[in-house]
């Protein structure tokens, strides 16, 4: 799923992203797409991967999130001013969640390099019944 611990910085204290589980992984990758033609509302779903991606900063999880019936725009919100009343910083919440957002993607969607190396496509193919 994920190689390298992706750690985000808010207020001088460094979190470790924690990947949710697929469905709501989809969700995010799904949801920040469909919200591009509205920059708002797709501000709000990217930060909603920050509130499902870092339990630790407790400003939401995944029970929030369907509590709010999987809506992950209204939920970034709730999370979004979750963050601001806690004092973090605006733009570090933004950073943070873009890098849980390409964690979340990079989990979906592999970098060909990651394929290669799992499926070995460099090595010769070996008949196990030959070998």
């Amino acid at each position: 799923m994920q190689a390298d611990k992706v750690i985000v910085d808010l207020s001088g204290k460094q979190y470790t992203v924690e990947l949710p589980p697929f469905a709501e992984r989809e969700d995010i990758a799904i949801g920040y797409g469909a919200e591009a033609k509205h920059p708002r509302r797709q501000q709000r779903a990217l930060v909603g991967a920050l509130g499902l991606c870092v339990p630790a900063l407790g400003l939401g999880g995944v029970d929030l999130y369907e509590e709010l019936d999987l809506d992950l725009v209204k939920y970034g919100g709730r999370v979004y001013s979750a963050a601001i009343a806690k004092g973090l910083d605006r733009q570090e919440v933004i950073d943070a969640s873009v890098k849980c957002f390409t964690a979340v993607c990079e989990s979906l969607f592999p970098r060909e390099t990651d394929v290669a190396k799992k499926a070995n496509f460099t090595a010769p193919h070996e008949d196990p019944q030959t070998a």
